[in-house]
């Protein structure tokens, strides 16, 4: 006859309230709920897309089986710890006894299709069965499988008044099995014996009854349908709006499975698949968490770039990128396998705003990486494995490889729309062609005082932007040139080092011998976009997209470090053309370009300065 069990401790250890189990889930049950659920049925799938049920109904309380044993243990399980200081356990047993003496029962019931179901309920160890129902910490999954610690089938637990959930299975060997679990806490039975804390509703020990269990109304296996059942007594969350947790949770966890029809979930009367995920995001917009949006965006737009690469020989890793939404929160969705995310990596050290989801496809490498993660699903964490150090290198270079492939996204990249957070400070998009010259530059012989501010960041040679490697005490102007673009009048002959300092005369310089016409002059022209990315900022290197608005065989670009009050001269090391030379530079001059109208040209620059910095330039160039 089936009934409630309570087995014997033997006078041995007496568990309380906060089983550890339940108590892993409790800060977000709802959530955690859905995610082992879905963990649990992508584990056991048997075809290519598995099919979930959420399904909310309630029963009369007397159609619960065991009811009225239920209710005597728990006022026994709240006499026994009466005594307790604690309030926990009175609490969680007064709430209990008012809910069970209620007329009706609220109950989930979770339905997977096109899996194995729970095999080996006539087994006594190491099955599907034996280590959902009646294991603690035991686990058998090997491979790609999500869970490894066995610790997910306390979840249900955490979102029950009663703690207690009923199984039921239609197995792929056609086996057929109900039994019912209560995690409570230790009590004195009618023998005078004290228990375990945990019950089984089923046949004499504690085996399973051999039939599917029928608790809900409206549903019943067709033949062939195999998979599991799960029934949640006294639902806590069974309010108006008990989709949204479980809806918002799945989407969160599982966006990647649901893309790629590995998985489909119902939700009461909503369904979670992918032909309907654009009215899902619009629909729960303001409930999604995670970055949910974000991530589908990823998913879902042109513009994403996505790069497949065997990683270390373990299998392959596709990562999707898009770049430039200003908004976009600078992290990647890491997915395993079998389509639950684990984790949002972020601090990937790009200063262009970014998103990207990486596909963890690789069965060697998920199976090195199941057995570093936490029971949560929600980090990697080496320290749990035999050999840390090895573990920690496999993360190191998986992260590497995130990095270089956001670099390279963004060196590369092709879209002239690309812009940098505050780059429109350096020159506007709209930005109005200014064909006319440079203003002459001219020595004026009032002495006026010139306040010097000093820019505390250094560069990584130890001098300061704007400072000489040799200061120079008597203003020698060895190294004076003309403003490009200026007249002949502006040119000056230092002549070497004055002995009188101070401003002198302008003199006009002359032609050398041979000489009949003036060379073409350099004329200040405009920029259409100009976006500076800093891709390594411990060796100062930058990335320049430049746009000009006009078309030239010589031009060159002037780069400034912006202070509050005045700029500096960029100490630019070496500069060259993308996939190209190395080009000239002075000082901070990027002389000899080739510029073309509305084409843009990409620079990479190393700068003898080690620190993000605001950067402004000056472009000239030869215009007929």
């Amino acid at each position: 006859m089936a009934e409630w069990r309570f087995p014997s401790n033997d006078h041995g250890e007496k568990k309380g309230i906060n089983d550890s189990g339940v108590a892993t889930f409790r800060g977000t049950p709802v959530k955690s709920l859905a995610r082992e659920i879905c963990q649990n049925s992508l584990d056991a799938a048997v075809k290519e897309t598995v099919e979930l049920e959420f399904n909310m109904f309630t029963l009369p309380m007397s159609d619960i089986p065991g009811i009225d044993v239920l209710k005597d243990t728990f006022y026994r399980c709240r006499d026994f710890w009466s005594i307790q200081k604690g309030s926990a356990t009175k609490e969680f047993f007064t709430k209990a006894i008012r809910m069970v003496e209620k007329e009706t029962c609220a109950v989930l019931r979770i339905s997977d299709f096109n899996t194995t179901g729970l095999l080996g309920s006539h087994e006594e160890i190491n099955t599907d069965w034996t280590n959902l129902t009646k294991s603690s910490g035991a686990s058998d999954k090997k491979g790609t499988a999500g869970g490894s610690y066995g610790i997910g089938k306390y979840a249900p637990f955490a979102c029950s008044d009663f703690a207690t959930v009923f199984y039921s299975t239609y197995d792929i060997q056609k086996e057929e099995a109900y039994q019912g679990v209560s995690r409570l806490v230790t009590f004195r039975r009618n023998d005078n014996e004290t228990t375990q804390g945990i019950g089984y509703f089923g046949n004499e020990y504690n085996t399973p009854v051999y039939e599917q269990l029928k608790l809900d109304p409206s549903f019943s296996r067709e033949n062939d349908k195999y998979g599991t059942d799960i029934f949640v007594c006294g639902y806590k969350f069974a309010d108006d709006d008990w989709q949204k947790g479980i809806v918002v949770s799945v989407l969160d966890g599982f966006l990647g499975a649901i893309w790629n029809n590995k998985l489909i979930v119902r939700v009461g009367e909503t369904e979670i698949s992918k032909t309907n995920l654009d009215n899902l995001i619009e629909e729960y917009r303001e409930d999604l968490t995670g970055n949910t949006e974000k991530y589908y965006e990823v998913l879902n737009s042109s513009d994403t770039v996505w790069v497949k690469k065997d990683f270390l020989g373990l299998g392959d890793v596709n990562l999707g990128l898009l770049i430039g939404n200003p908004d976009a929160p600078k992290k990647i969705s890491m997915i395993r396998k079998t389509g639950m995310k684990i984790m949002e990596k972020d601090r990937l050290s790009a200063n262009v705003p970014f998103i990207g989801i990486m596909f963890l496809e690789g069965d060697k490498l998920n199976e090195r990486l199941r057995l570093i993660e936490n029971p949560e699903h929600t980090e990697w964490q080496p320290d749990r494995s035999a050999n840390p150090a090895n573990e920690r290198v496999l993360l190191r270079e998986l992260y590497a490889l995130i990095r270089e492939q956001i670099s390279s996204l963004i060196m590369n990249s092709s879209k002239d729309e690309m812009d940098a957070v505050g780059a429109g400070t350096f020159i506007p998009d709209d930005m109005e062609e200014n064909d006319s010259k440079a203003e002459e530059e001219v020595v004026s012989n009032k002495i006026v005082e010139i306040e010097k501010n000093i820019v505390k960041k250094r560069s990584k040679s130890g001098i300061k932007p704007g400072q000489n490697e040799s200061e120079q005490s008597d203003n020698d102007l060895e190294n004076a040139q003309m403003e490009p673009g200026g007249e002949d009048e502006s040119y000056f002959h230092p002549g070497g080092h004055t002995e009188t300092p101070g401003p002198r005369e302008g003199q006009p310089s002359h032609q050398e011998n041979g000489e009949k016409e003036k060379k073409p002059k350099l004329a200040e022209v405009s920029l259409e976009k100009f976006v500076p990315v800093c891709v390594d900022r411990k060796k100062g290197v930058y990335v320049f997209l430049i746009v000009p608005s006009v078309t030239s065989e010589q031009g060159s670009v002037h780069v400034f470090l912006s202070a509050e009050t005045q700029n500096y001269d960029a100490p630019i090391i070496k500069a060259s053309i993308m996939g190209g030379e190395n080009i000239q530079v002075k000082g901070n001059v990027i002389d000899n370009l080739k510029f073309e109208k509305q084409t843009p040209l990409r620079i990479k620059v190393e700068m003898d300065y080690y620190d993000v910095c605001s950067l402004e330039v000056k472009t000239y160039a030869i215009t007929q």
